[in-house]
């Protein structure tokens, strides 16, 4: 098999915007997992809800959390590797309060945010768990507390109703230049934008499975549909943008697929790796 290793985002990509999985899709990953192909999620969503969320699906090995914040393994439970943005995420905090975005900071299977907003129910509903609202200094909440912060993510409004993309660039770029080789700014959609370690990336986390399980970058094929896909993207053996991806996903990927609808993991794990192309 040329391709011994599998890696898709989670939302938009392996899960349609319906919210559900179609079935031919676990047949295609049942059928690759039972040729000796290693399947692994790799999503921006926080450890603890995300457990809960695969649970049913029955799946084994590695799980990627957090943008490849931390690895864990699914049957046992064990933190394989893990990442902070601490410390200076705290000097990001201050940044985000002085601008008066909305923000959401995650600890310890909990997430916290400084109010209670339209993108908070947002949340809430894709993910169904409930946050802590601790007001607008959440930087000396996080001090107070002693937390050692898994991501921070903010968004520009309360409402969620930002669609131009360039802004959400622009922001990006400026406190990525600020923050440059200390922390990595992306977005998994139009509403939000997250902030991890430089050496959390999706890309280092699926380097690191690969890595344990002695499986080479030509090997792996990841999929996903935004820019907190493209470092894992650009590195593997074969990178795939779904037909729903961002412009900029779609420009650094080797090939384009069908939409997260259209059955886009399925429809490449029948094509490169149950078929009969290489």
């Amino acid at each position: 098999m040329k391709y011994k290793m599998f890696v898709t985002d989670y939302d938009n990509t392996l899960l349609r915007t319906d919210g559900t999985i179609l079935p031919q899709t676990w047949a295609a990953i049942k059928e690759y997992e039972r040729r000796g192909g290693k399947f692994v999620i790799a999503t921006g969503r926080m450890l603890s809800s995300f457990l809960k969320t695969v649970e049913p699906y029955g799946l084994t090995g590695e799980l990627i959390a957090f943008q490849g914040g931390v690895v864990v393994d699914i049957e046992s439970g064990d933190v394989l590797m893990k990442k902070y943005v601490d410390p200076v995420g705290m000097d990001l905090l201050k940044d985000l309060q002085a601008a008066g975005y909305y923000i959401q900071v995650y600890n310890n299977g909990e997430y916290f945010v400084n109010r209670f907003t339209k993108r908070t129910e947002r949340y809430i509903r894709a993910n169904d768990l409930y946050p802590t609202v601790v007001g607008e200094d959440v930087y000396g909440y996080v001090k107070s507390h002693n937390m050692l912060l898994d991501k921070i993510v903010f968004g520009l409004d309360d409402d969620g109703n930002v669609t131009d993309y360039a802004e959400l660039e622009r922001v990006m770029s400026l406190y990525g230049q600020k923050y440059a080789g200390k922390l990595v700014f992306n977005s998994s959609n139009t509403f939000l934008i997250e902030a991890i370690s430089a050496t959390a990336t999706k890309r280092e986390a699926v380097a690191f499975v690969a890595e344990r399980h002695g499986i080479a970058p030509s090997e792996v094929i990841c999929i996903g549909d935004a820019l907190n896909d493209a470092s894992m993207v650009k590195w593997a053996g074969l990178g795939v943008a779904v037909g729903n991806a961002t412009h900029d996903l779609k420009e650094v990927a080797d090939i384009v697929t069908v939409s997260c609808d259209e059955d886009a993991v399925g429809t490449i794990i029948k094509k490169y790796c149950l078929g009969d192309e290489e």
